[in-house]
């Protein structure tokens, strides 16, 4: 075959990857309002989504790319006091942006991607819970060749979205401070190699803020069919780079207990420290079993937390993909006199395949009103979202 015509095939063959990619996304509407005990009330309503297109495998290959989009809607002028930021920019605003832009490459039990691109992993995570999940930019290689085991390795530069800070919209440096840290190593193992065990282990090498480790296991107990119990551990140990006051150990257990339409559950962490320093969450919604909607242990001295769940599956009253879950939280730091409580309420659906939703109630009650650097930091927050996805 001459060089012309595998020249012209290749074209044709790149030409038919583009065609028979596949479009997908969704389309997400939000709602919330947070009363606060010290500020200003807020509230926020979005029109917006997600719009990806994927192309089709070529020789392995495969390029990727989403726009992420949220509109602002039902404000008159002069209401910007009263916005919430939660939905918007750092001005209040809409926006829009490149969330995911990556080149992803697979070979038999080896994968890569390098670019902007979703990952969940303990301590750098999607954490979707407003508008769109954070995103990174970085490159991620998984293995799948060990029996029962996955392998993963990266390099993690920088991240956008809720939980990266109030220019959600931005790429940033990890730690939000632009020019600080230039980024972060990470390499993990998960095993699932003995039945009904879940094991994994992570390393984070985050260059001027913290080196992390993360250990935790989750085994899972079946009485019958409808009936079962579930026991985790967690440990982490942070060992602080320039000053970032990250350091200390934070280890936590959990368990779960599920008897038909209901599972109820309880968690425990407990966190030490040396003086003035804290745990991390790291970037996205952490690894930590008593997180609560809004409060978790960072950035709390020598923390004790515990929470108590309860949730009921609808479907054996008749309502399929209809979930109703409530949450009680408690946290306190004796060294820096600081105790908060949660109370959620949460209702979660699947209208069907392509239509979901979620509503919740969170308040927050700072004990001592000292919480927020001394300020009171309680509040009560309300979150109404629907999705449709295609």
């Amino acid at each position: 075959m001459s060089m012309a015509a595998v020249t012209a095939l290749n074209a044709s063959s790149i030409d038919e990857v583009f065609v028979a990619g596949k479009a997908s996304g969704q389309i997400r509407a939000a709602y919330v309002s947070q009363n606060n005990e010290v500020n200003q009330d807020t509230y926020g309503t979005s029109l917006g989504g997600i719009l990806k297109y994927e192309t089709a495998d070529w020789n392995g290959l495969k390029l990727g790319a989403a726009a992420y989009v949220s509109q602002k809607v039902g404000f008159a002028t002069g209401d910007d006091a009263k916005t919430n930021p939660d939905l918007f920019d750092e001005a209040g605003k809409s926006y829009a942006y490149l969330g995911e832009a990556y080149i992803d490459y697979s070979a038999g039990e080896v994968s890569l991607r390098v670019g902007r691109q979703l990952i969940d992993t303990p301590f750098a995570d999607t954490d979707e819970i407003r508008m769109h999940p954070n995103t990174f930019e970085a490159a991620i290689a998984t293995y799948k060749g060990v029996e029962a085991t996955t392998l993963v390795a990266g390099y993690v530069k920088r991240w956008a979205g809720y939980d990266s800070g109030d220019e959600k919209s931005t790429f940033k440096k990890l730690d939000g401070i632009e020019g600080e840290s230039n980024g972060a190593a990470v390499i993990g193992v998960m095993n699932e190699s003995i039945e009904n065990l879940g094991v994994q282990g992570w390393y984070y090498d985050a260059d001027k803020i913290a080196g992390l480790y993360y250990v935790d296991a989750t085994y899972e107990i079946f009485f019958d069919d409808e009936t079962g119990l579930e026991l985790s551990a967690q440990w982490a140990r942070f060992n602080e780079k320039s000053g970032s006051g990250m350091d200390g150990s934070v280890y936590g257990v959990r368990a779960i207990a599920n008897a038909g339409m209901l599972t109820v559950g309880a968690a425990y962490n407990r966190g030490s420290n040396d003086e003035g320093k804290t745990p991390p969450i790291g970037f996205g919604g952490g690894p930590y079993m008593t997180s609560m909607e809004e409060w978790t242990i960072e950035g709390m001295e020598d923390v004790k937390a515990y929470q108590f769940s309860a949730e009921l599956d609808m479907a054996s009253a008749g309502l399929d993909g209809v979930r109703l879950t409530a949450l009680y939280g408690n946290f306190k730091s004796t060294p820096a006199d600081t105790k908060v409580e949660e109370y959620d309420l949460i209702a979660s659906f699947e209208i069907s395949e392509t239509v979901s939703g979620d509503v919740s109630y969170a308040a927050i009650d700072d004990c001592n009103s000292n919480a927020d650097g001394g300020a009171d930091a309680g509040y009560s927050r309300f979150l109404a979202r629907l999705s449709y996805n295609f």
